[in-house]
């Protein structure tokens, strides 16, 4: 559920986010010399136009064939529950499994939804600017930042309390994943990552 509500917060501030890019950019151009930030954000934002003009036309992959995919392992977590096509978004194709532990609390839910098409399309722009964005915060319940493992560039959120990890980021600018773990620290959860095997969407997808 924390998921979902996410998940919709991030499309509000995408939709919003696309509908002003022209005018962000324009103003941007206009600020000062020497602010990086500004400097950046302009560069991300082209990125972001380039990105929705390339996914708009691209057809995405079916929710069977995304079912298809989504393995029913991950290290030693199994498959306890999947869902396809329940994003929320309309015209949006999705994946979604629970992996859990056998003997242990250890649990990892992995999300992935195909950006390509026209809905598609302005979800990845927002999620690639959001995710290339450099960031960091941190106080007594989490540390926030913003993080490049293994080629993948994440904004990871590690939960101190309960020993959580979420992790967001683009995969091969189309895949949009959300990782969120349960008694996992972060290097727990990147490593069951790397056992996923992400580059068999961009292969299908070809």
């Amino acid at each position: 559920m924390k998921t979902k509500i996410y998940l919709a917060l991030c499309l509000a501030f995408i939709l919003v986010f696309s509908s002003c890019i022209g005018e962000v950019k324009e103003k941007l151009k206009n600020a000062k010399e020497g602010v990086s930030n500004a400097t950046t954000i302009v560069k991300e934002a082209k990125k972001a136009e380039g990105r929705m003009d390339k996914l708009k036309n691209e057809t995405a992959l079916t929710n069977s064939q995304l079912k298809e995919w989504l393995p029913t392992k991950i290290g030693n977590l199994e498959r306890s529950e999947f869902k396809v096509g329940q994003a929320g978004y309309a015209g949006v194709n999705s994946v979604e499994g629970t992996f859990k532990s056998s003997e242990g609390k250890e649990k990892i839910n992995v999300l992935v939804v195909d950006a390509a098409g026209p809905s598609g399309g302005v979800m990845a722009a927002g999620y690639g600017m959001f995710g290339n964005l450099e960031m960091e915060m941190e106080d007594e319940s989490k540390h926030q930042q913003t993080v490049t493992f293994d080629g993948i560039k994440a904004q990871q959120t590690y939960f101190k309390k309960g020993n959580n990890t979420q992790l967001i980021f683009m995969y091969d600018e189309r895949f949009l994943v959300t990782i969120n773990s349960t008694d996992l620290d972060v290097e727990a959860t990147w490593n069951l990552i790397e056992k996923i095997e992400l580059e068999d969407l961009v292969d299908m997808a070809e």
